[in-house]
């Protein structure tokens, strides 16, 4: 039951469209859609987690309804291939037969991600009674220059297969792209529509909390509910009073967790991931470089480490740090360091 269920972002998830707070704009637009049964290619911008695919997944759902899930995908452009759907993708390609011209005898390939995760989906009819399948893209962006085979595979399979491309940056989006979809601007969530839901949730788990102390919730966050609600829950475990101290204290745990999960990411060699991490920390923490590596440092203390791999680490971290006060950019100075920690961590 979803009363049993302890995560309360998970519990107070919104399971259709118009239970979204706020973004009334956007639910209009999107629920004309559904209405008329057709749409192109979308493509939603906003900044980092605050629902657009959540949004996207909704609004899936009840465009196809009883047929959702053999007709909806959702795939994330970010996370790299296994080994063995790197494999496959090799064994998909083929040699050119043609014996004139620039690919005489030249293996032919699709780029892998396109290969593996999209082309077998969107190239199958759509079952039931739908217009077309959904496929959602998330972080579209880091598809870089394989989104010319993906517009391609947009053409081909457009009548069959509509697509919700999913990024923080539309900036890296190659404008064959932009112009083959409705651009949707996902905002966060306005304040008023924060605090009800906020006020909702903490008089469904018996409660206390001030209008001051969700004005400074909402600040912190930035608008990212599902942020503000594990902070209300970190601080329900100890206190039925939502107070600042509680708040600022749930807060900052909540941060050095991300920056110890970010060093045992590094220390698994895990660096596609590690990257993701650290962008989404200090975009979210609005660190600087210098703030970033002071409690890198602070967190690396606490790991159980031997003498000299923890000597290593931090000799890594002050050259990193000394290379960003030079006036270098930030993130190729993190990054750089992540890819250090991840390839010492072969040796250990």
């Amino acid at each position: 039951m979803v009363k049993d269920i302890p995560i309360w972002r998970v519990k107070y998830l919104p399971k259709k469209l118009g239970q979204i707070n706020g973004r009334e704009k956007i639910k209009e637009r999107l629920k004309f859609i559904i209405e008329q049964r057709n749409f192109p290619h979308l493509l939603f911008v906003g900044p980092e987690a605050i629902g657009k695919t959540l949004i996207a997944q909704l609004f899936s759902k009840e465009f196809l309804r009883v047929h959702f899930e053999p007709n909806f995908k959702l795939v994330y452009a970010n996370v790299p291939l296994s080994n063995e759907e790197r494999a496959e993708a090799r064994s998909d390609a083929y040699v050119s037969t043609s014996r004139i011209g620039s690919l005489a005898g030249r293996t032919i390939t699709t780029p892998a991600f396109i290969q593996v995760k999209v082309k077998p989906f969107v190239q199958l009819k759509a079952l039931g009674n739908v217009p077309y399948k959904i496929l959602v893209v998330k972080n579209f962006e880091a598809l870089g220059s394989n989104q010319q085979g993906f517009r391609r595979l947009m053409e081909i399979y457009g009548s069959n297969c509509r697509m919700i491309l999913i990024t923080t940056k539309i900036s890296n989006i190659i404008d064959p792209i932009i112009s083959r979809c409705q651009i949707f601007l996902i905002p966060p969530i306005e304040y008023d529509s924060f605090r009800d839901l906020i006020i909702h949730i903490t008089k469904s788990e018996n409660l206390e909390i001030e209008e001051s102390i969700i004005e400074i919730l909402y600040r912190i966050t930035e608008g990212r509910i599902a942020q503000a609600i594990d902070l209300i829950q970190l601080c329900s475990i100890t206190n039925k009073e939502i107070d600042i101290n509680a708040i600022y204290q749930g807060f900052s745990k909540s941060k050095n967790d991300l920056v110890r999960s970010l060093l045992l990411m590094c220390l698994k060699g895990d660096f596609p991931k590690a990257r993701e991490l650290a962008r989404k920390i200090q975009s979210n923490f609005k660190y600087n470089s210098q703030d970033f590596f002071v409690l890198l440092s602070k967190e690396l203390l606490k790991l159980p480490l031997s003498n000299f791999t923890r000597t290593k680490l931090m000799n890594l971290i002050a050259e990193a740090d000394f290379r960003a006060v030079d006036g270098q950019d930030t993130d190729i100075q993190v990054s750089t360091l992540l890819s250090k920690i991840c390839y010492f961590s072969e040796f250990l």
